[in-house]
C-alpha cells in the first residue's frame, strides 16, 4: 500500500518472546554499546520498522504518530513492553541512513515518554533474531504512517449514556433493563468488555454454503465470491435496494461511477485521511489513488458540477457502489465484515440542518419498518461529534426515542476533532450469537459539500453549502444478506425448518415428476408458473420420489409438489409448504396464486443456472 506521500511502514507482531544478537555491521551501520548488541523481551509488541525516502524531513510528525499508534495497540492486545526492530524488507524506497536513525530514536524516546518498557535494535547491523508469536486475531497487524501534522489533543473523554423516550438519561452502570441487544452494546461499545468467545463454526456459515456464498482463496483476504445461487441472491438484493430508494417520497437520481479517485485531488485526500489505514490504496508509478471507501466520492465528484437551486431540494443520489475497506485479516467475517463490500449508498441534499432533521426522520422510519418486515428489531446506538452537536440535535434523537418508544444508546466524541457529520445512528440487531451487529446507518453530513466545492443557489441566488444526508437504509448488500441468513438460523432454533422470505430464495417452487412420463406434465406445469413470475425448477433426474422430496428440503424450496397420475389428471398438488413444514392441497392456479402472494412487490430474477436439475453440474 503506498499512498504516495511520505509514509513510513511497519508491522506490529504481539509475541510471547523477542531475542535478537547483532551479527556484523554493514557500511551504513550506527555506532552502539556494547549492551545494544543483544536483545530480549517477553510479553511484547514487536514493531519491524521500514523508513521510506519520503519520511526524510519529517521525522517528528512520522515518530510521533507512529509512537501513538504503537501505545494504543500495545494497550489493545495487552502486550508489556515494545521492541522497536529496524526491517528493511517492507520497502524498496529506503530512506537515507542518517533519516532512520533519527526516527527510531525518536520513536523510542518518544514511546518511553509515555512510561512504556522499550528496547531497540541497532541499524545497519546483519541481526539473527527468534520470535513466537501469540497467534490470536490481533497479534499481525501491518500500519503505514504517512507523516501527517500532529492533531491538537482533544478535550475531555467519550462519554456514554442511556438516553430514555422521557428525556431522562441514565448512567450506562446504572441502566439494567434493556433489550438483550441493547446490554451487549453498552457492555462492548460503552465498558469495553469483549463478550463470550464463541465456540465452534458460527451457524450462519453453513447456510453460507449452502447458498454458494464463500470467500475467493484466490483473492486478498477478505473477498467474497458467489456461485449463481449466491450471485442470485445477491443481485435480488441490490434490486431491492434500488427499489426501497425509489419508494421513498423523494427525487432520486441513479448513477454510476468509478471506485478509484486521485489523491492529487484536495477534497478526496482530505477526506481519505479520515480513514487512515482502512483505505484501500494503488499507486500506478506516476499517481497514487485510494479505492472508495463509499459511494461518496463518486456522488459528490459529480453533485459539484450541478446546476442546483433551491427549489429543487431535497433530492437523492443513488448507486449501489462497490467499496473497499482494509478491514484486519482476522477481523473479516462472511457477508458481515469484508474488504470489498457493495454499499447501496443514497444521500440526500438538504438545504439546510433543519430540512436534514426532518428527513432524517423519514429514513429512520423506513429503516426500522425494513428490519420489522425480517421480525427483527433494531435497537439505536447514536454517536454525535461532540457535546455542541447533542445538545443542538438532542429533540431530534429524542423524538426518534419516543417515536420507537424504546431507548438509546448516546456516545459523543471529545471536543477538538474536526469531523464533518454531526449525528450518525448505529441500527442494530442482536443475532444468533448474542452480538450486536451493526446494519443500517443515517448520517448528518455538514463538511462534505464545502470540501468538495457543492452549492444550491438560495432564494437571493446565492450559494449556499447544502446539508447531505448518507444512508444504507439495509446495510450493505452483504450485511442485509447476513440478517437473513441469521434469522434463518434463529427460525430453525424455534423447532420448525429454517427459511428464506419467498422473493429472495433461489427455490421458489420444484416440481418433482414420478417418473419420466410424468415430466411433460411437470413441464406444463411450470410453464403456467413461470409465466406468473415464479422461478420453478424441475427434478427430472432418475432418482427415486422419495430422494427427489428429501433434496428439495435439502435444496431449502420454499415449495414442493410430486407430479404423478393423479396430479396430472386432477390439476389438485399436494405442496410441500416450507414455512409451515406441512403438506397443504391446492390447485396449480392457486399455488401460483399463493407464491406470487408471497413475493408482492418484491424484485424477481430467474434462475442463474438451468431450471433442469439433471442440467445442473454439481457446484
Amino acid at each position: 500500500m503506498n499512498n504516495g506521500y511520505g509514509l513510513m511502514r511497519t508491522l506490529y507482531i504481539h509475541a510471547d518472546s523477542m531475542e535478537f544478537e547483532s551479527k556484523k555491521r554493514t557500511p551504513v551501520a550506527e555506532e552502539i554499546q556494547d549492551s545494544m548488541h543483544n536483545g530480549k523481551m517477553e510479553e511484547v509488541l514487536v514493531v519491524f520498522v521500514t523508513v521510506e525516502s519520503e519520511d526524510e524531513g519529517k521525522e517528528a510528525q512520522v515518530s510521533a504518530e507512529a509512537s501513538n499508534d504503537i501505545a494504543e495497540t500495545m494497550k489493545r492486545v495487552g502486550a508489556e513492553r515494545v521492541m522497536i526492530y529496524p526491517y528493511a524488507h517492507l520497502s524498496s524506497d529506503l530512506a537515507k541512513p542518517k533519516a532512520c536513525i533519527n526516527i527510531l530514536k525518536l520513536m523510542e524516546e518518544m514511546i518511553a515518554s509515555k512510561g512504556i518498557e522499550v528496547s531497540r535494535a541497532p541499524f545497519g547491523w546483519y541481526k539473527g533474531f527468534s520470535i513466537k508469536c501469540k497467534g490470536h486475531p490481533l497479534s499481525e497487524l501491518s500500519r503505514d504512517f504517512k507523516g501527517k501534522e500532529v492533531k491538537k489533543e482533544t478535550k475531555g473523554e467519550e462519554v456514554f449514556f442511556i438516553l430514555m423516550p422521557d428525556g431522562k438519561e441514565i448512567s450506562v452502570n446504572d441502566f439494567k433493563k434493556g433489550s438483550p441487544c441493547m446490554m451487549e452494546m453498552i457492555s462492548k461499545e460503552a465498558l469495553g468488555k469483549e463478550g463470550t468467545p464463541i465456540k465452534g463454526e458460527p451457524e450462519y456459515l453453513r447456510l453460507c454454503k449452502k447458498f454458494g456464498i464463500q470467500w475467493e482463496s484466490m483473492s486478498d483476504v477478505g473477498h467474497m465470491c458467489l456461485t449463481p445461487h449466491g450471485a442470485l441472491m445477491f443481485d435480488l438484493v441490490s434490486d431491492y435496494s434500488t427499489q426501497i430508494v425509489n419508494d421513498v417520497n423523494l427525487p432520486v437520481y441513479m448513477v454510476k461511477g468509478t471506485n478509484m479517485f486521485s489523491l492529487d485531488e484536495p477534497a478526496v485526500k482530505e477526506h481519505a485521511d479520515l480513514f487512515g489505514d482502512r483505505l484501500y490504496s494503488i499507486n500506478t508509478g506516476k499517481k497514487s489513488f485510494i479505492l472508495r471507501y463509499a459511494a461518496c466520492h463518486q456522488q459528490f465528484a459529480m453533485m459539484r458540477n450541478w446546476n442546483i437551486s433551491y427549489r429543487q431540494l431535497p433530492f437523492g443520489a443513488f448507486e449501489v457502489a462497490d467499496s473497499y475497506r482494509l478491514e484486519q485479516s482476522g477481523e473479516t467475517m462472511l457477508c458481515f465484515r469484508t474488504r470489498r463490500l457493495n454499499m447501496p449508498d443514497l444521500h440526500v441534499v438538504c438545504k439546510d440542518e433543519d430540512e436534514a432533521r426532518d428527513f432524517f426522520k423519514v429514513l429512520d422510519k423506513r429503516i426500522f419498518e425494513e428490519v420489522e418486515v425480517l421480525g427483527r428489531e433494531y435497537d439505536m446506538l447514536v454517536n454525535f461529534s461532540s457535546k455542541k452537536a447533542y445538545d443542538d440535535n438532542k429533540h431530534l434523537i429524542l423524538d426518534l426515542c419516543r417515536y420507537h418508544n424504546r431507548p438509546a444508546l448516546i456516545h459523543f466524541y471529545p471536543e477538538g476533532i474536526n469531523y464533518y457529520w454531526t449525528v450518525n445512528i448505529e441500527y442494530h440487531i442482536m443475532d444468533q450469537m448474542n452480538r450486536a451487529r451493526e446494519i443500517g446507518t443515517v448520517q448528518i453530513d455538514i463538511g462534505n459539500a464545502k470540501r468538495f466545492g457543492i452549492t444550491y443557489a438560495d432564494e437571493k441566488a446565492e450559494k449556499v453549502n447544502p446539508v447531505i444526508l448518507h444512508t444504507a437504509v439495509i446495510g450493505t448488500i452483504e450485511r442485509y444478506l447476513y440478517t437473513l441468513l441469521d434469522t434463518a438460523v434463529g427460525i430453525e432454533r424455534t423447532g420448525v425448518p429454517g427459511h428464506l422470505p419467498v422473493w429472495i430464495n433461489p427455490e421458489q417452487v420444484r416440481l418433482m415428476p414420478v417418473s419420466e412420463a410424468h415430466l411433460p406434465k411437470a413441464k406444463e406445469i411450470a410453464e403456467v408458473l413461470m409465466k406468473k413470475g415464479i422461478r420453478v425448477s424441475v427434478d427430472d433426474t432418475d432418482a427415486t420420489v422419495a430422494k427427489k422430496v428429501r433434496r428439495s428440503k435439502q435444496d431449502w424450496c420454499s415449495y414442493a409438489a410430486v407430479i404423478g397420475d393423479k396430479e396430472a389428471e386432477s390439476g389438485e398438488l399436494s405442496v410441500y409448504v416450507r414455512a409451515e413444514n406441512k403438506d397443504v392441497a391446492m390447485s396449480i392456479d392457486s399455488l401460483g396464486d399463493r407464491v406470487r402472494n408471497d413475493i408482492g412487490n418484491k424484485p424477481f430474477r430467474g434462475f442463474y443456472m438451468p431450471m433442469m436439475l439433471a442440467q445442473r453440474v454439481d457446484l
